[in-house]
């Protein structure tokens, strides 16, 4: 039976901030798996403060939500999305050119990329979940707000805001999120 205490924590608040070179906002980088410069997968939290294009990864998938903030709008050629705090992952291609624009002051996002990583990540806003996920599965749950808790394996656990939990499952594991506003992150790796 798995543990919360046995899953990695990170907290943001003891990420710092890496300013982009646009001078358009700074990034926390919470986890690159493998490693900083060889990753199939990596989780960060971005802190926008003006409009601008999203940098492009070529062969890179990338899903983004709205964390805080009024929201932006996201151009893509052909499409608009515009997100606020409570809508949907967003999922796109990395070399997709995306120009982002503030809807009304600056926003906290989250973005998911990943490389050759088959990835889902769907905000979980305060509903009853449960689900039974796999063995030899990566598994990342972000808190966006305090408030409820999480049941592993019919284990209760309370959850910190502004964290990142995440393991690699080793046994199939039942997951049940009750009253609590979060990401909720799947990747399928070979390691």
């Amino acid at each position: 039976m798995m543990q919360l205490e046995q899953w990695h924590q990170i907290r943001l608040q003891d990420i710092p901030p890496s300013p982009w070179k646009n001078g358009g906002g700074t990034t926390q980088e919470l986890v690159c798996w493998p490693t900083p410069s060889n990753w199939v997968w990596r989780m960060s939290v971005a802190q926008v403060a003006s409009d601008g294009p999203f940098s492009e990864f070529k062969g890179v998938e990338r899903w983004f939500a709205v964390l805080s903030g009024n929201g932006v709008a996201l151009e893509f050629p052909g499409r608009r999305e515009v997100l606020g705090a409570l809508d949907p992952v967003l999922h796109f291609s990395g070399q997709t050119p995306c120009m982002c624009s503030l809807t009304n002051g600056p926003t906290v996002d989250f973005n998911l990329m990943t490389q050759g990583v088959l990835a889902d990540m769907k905000r979980i806003h305060c509903v009853d979940f449960e689900r039974n996920f796999p063995a030899h599965r990566t598994m990342a749950i972000y808190v966006i707000e305090a408030g409820g808790h999480i049941m592993i394996d019919q284990q209760p656990h309370a959850l910190v805001a502004e964290s990142l939990y995440w393991a690699r499952l080793e046994r199939d594991t039942h997951v049940a999120l009750h009253g609590v506003h979060a990401l909720l992150i799947q990747l399928e790796t070979n390691q």
